[in-house]
């Protein structure tokens, strides 16, 4: 991005500026009663990863620690859109939960965030769109699968990216029904 690197004093007064803005208005989100907040990188993917960590990241880490500094009892969730390459780091950092998208492996998932972080996310909406091959075994199967590889503890089952309309009703109620299901399922077994 050649805004970041040709005026980069210019750049980085921008975003923190930015960067206190956001914080001071997801302080007013909690002071309205929000009881958890996500912070969405949403372009994480239009950088690549040194600018990333050079620009993005410091605003990330100083979002999350003085939201936890005046919040410490509200959860906050990180995603980093198209930038899975920043989730370890981010586990790290003060935030609560952080977001998969699909591109994240799920059988390094866990192994990136340890246990210092919740995940969510990570289920293709694809699987929810009826085109004549997605059913409701399919999507409990695909379910399951998704808890097989991150657990069902410290996971806020989810989509990896957004709905985009063309799902249907019936699948996503059988999504949700699916994961509380097996989830209390691997849960007793594991006792």
């Amino acid at each position: 991005m050649k805004w970041l690197r040709e005026p980069p004093e210019e750049s980085s007064r921008l975003l923190e500026t930015l960067t206190k803005l956001v914080i001071e208005y997801m302080s007013a989100q909690v002071e309205a009663g929000a009881h958890m907040l996500q912070v969405f990188e949403a372009m994480g993917m239009m950088i690549d990863e040194p600018l990333f960590d050079e620009f993005a990241m410091p605003c990330l880490k100083e979002i999350g620690s003085e939201l936890k500094a005046r919040f410490p009892d509200v959860p906050v969730m990180v995603f980093s859109r198209g930038a899975s390459f920043a989730n370890e780091e981010l586990s790290k950092l003060s935030y609560d939960v952080v977001t998969i998208d699909g591109s994240v492996d799920r059988s390094t998932a866990r192994d990136m965030s340890g246990d210092r972080v919740t995940l969510q996310g990570n289920y293709d909406p694809r699987e929810l769109i009826d085109d004549g091959t997605k059913t409701d075994e399919t999507v409990r199967q695909t379910a399951k699968e998704m808890l097989e590889a991150l657990g069902p503890q410290r996971l806020i089952a989810n989509l990896g990216e957004g709905l985009g309309g063309k799902e249907s009703p019936a699948l996503v109620t059988t999504f949700v029904n699916a994961i509380h299901e097996e989830s209390e399922t691997m849960i007793k077994a594991s006792k």
